[in-house]
């Protein structure tokens, strides 16, 4: 029952109109909003209520209301509250490619390909005029009256100019290689969190070393391997605490955990409260 995983799986709009946009607010006190992913599609994405910060790759971005950034296709990102003590709140408008051109049209290959492939690297901040746009994006594709398709399709376009417009040739295969030994763990780590994971196991998988991949993991993240692990554990453990009516301990085996009692230990730590306590109150 994987409903959580790393690389996105969730279609973002329709085949026909391939683009989604989500307003998400949050209450006081939700430290993590967006955990550790990646995904194909392109992400604009601008801060709405209270202070975000939006980890891409190695780099950490601050976002007060009104400001955003572009979020590229492949890119590891992690969003969370600056300020625990506020409510906090985004657009997300995440989109493939195909709705700006086809891979026949020039628009492609002299923008959308560079983009893809990491040749052409545009500013992540969005000026101004691009968050603007976006909340245009917004209103049309909430609104949804006859022609939004046109009008969104068109403040994309724009917005893809504004960006581009002064992007610049990128050297990011250091960074590409970083990018995919994460992905790699990530990845492991979606398939196999039933089981014992070892350090030597995910290093092996990566082939680098373990003292390596324990720096970049923990500087991606912000986590250590192993306790993102066990987030992930517990992230998958709520799932069938709702769903099902299995006896805790067997959940706790089948989510890799070898003891119950650890189970229940982190899941309080993690989620502050205790399974059962997390299943008579959301199982409703």
């Amino acid at each position: 029952m994987e409903k959580e995983t790393f690389k996105e799986s969730l279609q973002h709009g329709t085949t026909a109109f391939p683009i989604a946009v989500y307003p998400m607010k949050f209450p006081k006190d939700q430290q993590v909003l967006a955990h550790l992913h990646y995904h194909n599609e392109f992400e604009l994405l601008v801060a709405t209520k209270g202070h975000l910060l939006v980890q891409m790759e190695t780099e950490t971005y601050s976002l007060s209301a009104g400001e955003g950034l572009f979020i590229n296709s492949g890119i590891l990102h992690t969003i969370i509250s600056a300020s625990p003590q506020e409510e906090t709140g985004f657009i997300a408008v995440v989109f493939d490619y195909s709705i700006l051109c086809t891979e026949q049209d020039i628009t492609y290959e002299n923008y959308i390909r560079p983009l893809l492939n990491g040749s052409l690297e545009p500013n992540s901040v969005l000026s101004p005029d691009i968050c603007i746009l976006i909340h245009s994006l917004f209103c049309a594709y909430e609104a949804k009256e006859f022609g939004y398709e046109l009008s969104v399709r068109h403040c994309l376009l724009q917005m893809f100019y504004l960006l581009l417009k002064d992007a610049k040739p990128s050297k990011q295969s250091a960074q590409n290689t970083r990018s995919t030994v994460i992905k790699t763990v990530l990845d492991y780590m979606k398939q196999h969190y039933r089981e014992q994971i070892s350090l030597q196991q995910l290093a092996k998988e990566t082939h680098v070393s373990k003292e390596y991949l324990c720096r970049l993991f923990h500087r991606v993240s912000g986590y250590s391997l192993m306790e993102y692990l066990n987030r992930y554990r517990i992230r998958q453990s709520t799932f069938l605490l709702l769903q099902t009516e299995e006896r805790i301990s067997d959940i706790a085996l089948s989510c890799g955990f070898s003891h119950s009692s650890y189970f229940g230990k982190l899941f309080l730590e993690y989620m502050g409260c205790t399974p059962i306590e997390y299943r008579k109150q959301y199982q409703k």
